[in-house]
């Protein structure tokens, strides 16, 4: 055996040995937190540093999971088992709340990001959901880019791309809160979102970032979008302030869950009401009332059908009915508007499942 080779074998043998300590001490330092749990494709492992908190290693997974899954289907599927996300639960008792993030590196060049929560007993779950959040997009980044730094979001988006993950019925209740910014003229503009140091509402930023993951769509410029430098021109390309307040104003009338009005909705509604001045234009409200009644709660298909007796009343001609039965259904009107006053959203019945996480 030539020179050469005798140094390329002993290297090999040097390089097996150095990756073989390293993988023993990965192992031992896996083994030495109790019985780590692992999500179905190996995405996700929590941890705990004391027996104690063994028993919070699965709702914890759940959680995460959660988040992952609602996050994925949002936006772009996240989570590797070549580089799962570790959450460790931590030992801590005179802690209310903390969760730190860190990378962890080791002498393989293999990283790995961590979330530490130090008491999970008192953790702010909003500040769990989005660092699990934050994790999961910073190693999408990386795996595009090979750098954690990739990701260039600022840390009030991944909170906003969290929440336009959510729910409906959080999100039926944020577009309310949202709206009412909007009649009040706060309702920010497209450059608030791109300012030094922005800090915009939480509900209009979780409906931005609805509309800059639609306006992105196909999976190439989603996958850019989580690498381009925070500018309109990369994440919301040519649009403007007009095409924005657009978009937010054409979700006025949806019904994000079936059986419930909103305040805002409720009030479009009344200014509808018009008093008629033919029997073709009682017709055509007639329509646009059976319209507007589609996937609302009973109360409100209840209200609709006395205007809807009001104005039938109207077409035969019986002005006296005709008032009888309005004067009914603007006193119902006023009494669900009072309801509405106090709450910004009713419904039908609770979700028939908790809300996603």
């Amino acid at each position: 055996m030539t020179a050469r080779a005798c140094l390329a074998a002993a290297c090999a043998l040097a390089a097996a040995f150095a990756a073989a300590a390293v993988d023993a001490e990965a192992v031992a330092r896996l083994k030495s937190l109790p019985g780590p749990m692992q999500s179905a494709d190996g995405a996700l492992y929590v941890a705990c540093q004391t027996p104690a908190r063994a028993d919070l290693r699965w709702p914890v997974l759940q959680f995460a999971d959660g988040v992952r899954d609602n996050l994925s289907d949002a936006f772009v599927p996240l989570g590797d088992k070549a580089s799962p996300l570790l959450i460790v639960l931590g030992a801590e008792t005179n802690r209310v709340a903390g969760v730190t993030r860190r990378s962890m590196g080791t002498p393989d060049g293999f990283s790995q990001l961590i979330i530490h929560v130090p008491n999970p007993d008192t953790v702010d779950l909003e500040q769990l959901r989005e660092r699990i959040a934050e994790a999961l997009l910073r190693e999408r980044a990386r795996g595009l880019s090979g750098s954690y730094a990739a990701l260039k979001w600022p840390p009030w988006f991944i909170r906003a791309a969290v929440d336009a993950s959510r729910g409906n019925l959080w999100r039926a209740e944020a577009y309310e809160r949202a709206h009412d910014l909007l009649g009040r003229g706060a309702f920010p503009a497209l450059g608030d979102f791109f300012a030094p140091g922005a800090e915009p509402p939480r509900e209009p930023a979780a409906f931005f970032a609805l509309w800059v993951f639609e306006r992105n769509g196909a999976k190439a410029k989603r996958e850019a979008l989580l690498t381009a430098p925070w500018e309109p021109l990369h994440v919301v390309g040519g649009a403007d302030d007009a095409a924005w307040q657009a978009w937010f104003r054409a979700k006025e009338d949806t019904v994000f869950v079936p059986g419930t009005l909103t305040r805002s909705q409720f009030h479009r509604w009344a200014d509808g009401l018009a008093e008629p001045k033919d029997a073709a234009e009682a017709a055509r409200l007639c329509e646009w009332l059976t319209r507007q009644s589609i996937g609302r709660p009973q109360v409100f298909r209840d209200l609709t059908e006395l205007y809807l007796r009001a104005y039938a009343a109207f077409v035969t001609g019986d002005a006296a009915a005709y008032r009888a039965r309005r004067a009914e259904a603007d006193e119902a009107r006023d009494l669900l508007g009072q309801t509405l006053s106090v709450s910004p959203l009713i419904q039908d019945t609770p979700p028939a499942k908790a809300p996603a996480p």
